[in-house]
C-alpha cells in the first residue's frame, strides 16, 4: 500500500521523473518505508535503471519476530542508483544515505539505540540465474561505514565509536526462501557461507585489514576465521592493560611478541599478520579479545 501527500510526474520526453512527497509504504508483512521527498527518474533508453533520491529524512520499519522487537532505521538522505531486469528483485544497486541510527522499541519501553552510522554506502549485485550450490555466489555486496557507534561498544578500551569499516563479500549458496530465521537455518544447513576477500577497519588506534570467510553457528550468530594485518597494536594493548581487560604481565610479553614478528607496513609503521576469529560472539585478535558482539536477533 502506497499512500503519498503528493505526486508529481515529468520529464517526457527525455526521462521519467516521479516526485513522491509525504509516502508511507507499507508491505503486508509488516515492512515499512516513510520517505519524506522520494524522486526517481529513468531515461526511456534505459527504463530498467533508476536514479534514486531521498530527501528531508526517512525511515524503514522491520516487523518484531518471534524473539526480536520492532527495528526502525532511520536517516537523512538516500542516493544513488537501483537496476532492474524483468523481476520486482533489483538485479543491483548503489546506494549511500548519511545519519542512519537503528533502534528497537519493545511494547512497554522507549526506543533502545542499537548503533548509529554516519555515512553508509552499499553497493550490490546479484546473477540474474539463481545459485545451484553452496559455492554458487547469489551475491556480491560492499559495505562501507563511517563513524559508527554502537551500544555494545560504548565503554570498550578502543573507543565508543569505529571509524571506518568495511566489508566486500561473496553471499554463497541457495537463497533463502524466506528472509528470516527459519531461512537463514536452512542456507546455513546447506552449507552456506559468507566469504569475505576484503575486511577493513580503523577503531580507535587499531588498523585491521584482512579477508576470510564467516558463517552462523549453532545458536544463529556470526562465527568466523579471517588473516588480519594490524598496526596500532601496542597502543590498542595499552588500552585494554590500563582498563583491565588484559593483565600487565601478559601485555608486556604480548607487545614484546607482536614487536618481534611485525614488518614495516607500507606507511611505515610496525604491522603483525595474526588470525582474527569471531566466536561464541567474542571478536579476538590472535589471544586477545577486543569485545563481543551483540546478539543477533534473526526472528
Amino acid at each position: 500500500m502506497i499512500t503519498p501527500d503528493h505526486v508529481l510526474i515529468g520529464g517526457y520526453p527525455f526521462a521519467f521523473a516521479l516526485k513522491i512527497t509525504g509516502a508511507s509504504l507499507a508491505w503486508p508483512d509488516g515492512l515499512g518505508f516513510a520517505p519524506a521527498i522520494m524522486k526517481l527518474r529513468a531515461h526511456p533508453w534505459s527504463v530498467g535503471k533508476i536514479l534514486v533520491s531521498v530527501t528531508g529524512g526517512y525511515t524503514v520499519t522491520l516487523p518484531p519476530g518471534a524473539t526480536r522487537p520492532p527495528l526502525t532505521a532511520a536517516g537523512e538522505t538516500i542516493r544513488g542508483t537501483v537496476k532492474f531486469a524483468d523481476g520486482p528483485v533489483p538485479l543491483a544497486l548503489s546506494l549511500k544515505s548519511d545519519t542512519v541510527s537503528v533502534a528497537q522499541t519493545g511494547a512497554d519501553a522507549a526506543a533502545a539505540r542499537e548503533l548509529t552510522i554516519a555515512s553508509l554506502d552499499v553497493t550490490a549485485s546479484r546473477p540474474e540465474a539463481p545459485p545451484q550450490s553452496d559455492m554458487d555466489v547469489a551475491l556480491e555486496l560492499s559495505i562501507t561505514a563511517l563513524d559508527l557507534s554502537a551500544a555494545g561498544i560504548e565503554t570498550n578500551p578502543l573507543g565508543g565509536a569505529i571509524k571506518e569499516a568495511h566489508i566486500q563479500a561473496q553471499w554463497l549458496g541457495l537463497v533463502p526462501a524466506t528472509p528470516d530465521a527459519d531461512g537463514l537455518k536452512a542456507w546455513r544447513d546447506a552449507g552456506g557461507t559468507i566469504n569475505a576477500p576484503v575486511l577493513e577497519m580503523q577503531w580507535g588506534p587499531l588498523d585491521v585489514s584482512g579477508g576470510g570467510t564467516i558463517a552462523l553457528d549453532h545458536d544463529m550468530q556470526p562465527e568466523g576465521a579471517f588473516t588480519a594485518r594490524i598496526t596500532g597494536f601496542n597502543a590498542a594493548i595499552d588500552a585494554l592493560s590500563a582498563a583491565g581487560w588484559i593483565k600487565m604481565g601478559p601485555a608486556s610479553l604480548a607487545k614484546l611478541g607482536l614487536g618481534i614478528a611485525a614488518r614495516p607496513g607500507p606507511d611505515g609503521k610496525p604491522m603483525v599478520t595474526t588470525p582474527m576469529t569471531i566466536q561464541d560472539r567474542h571478536i579476538s585478535l590472535g589471544a586477545f579479545r577486543l569485545g563481543q558482539l551483540p546478539l543477533l536477533k534473526l526472528d
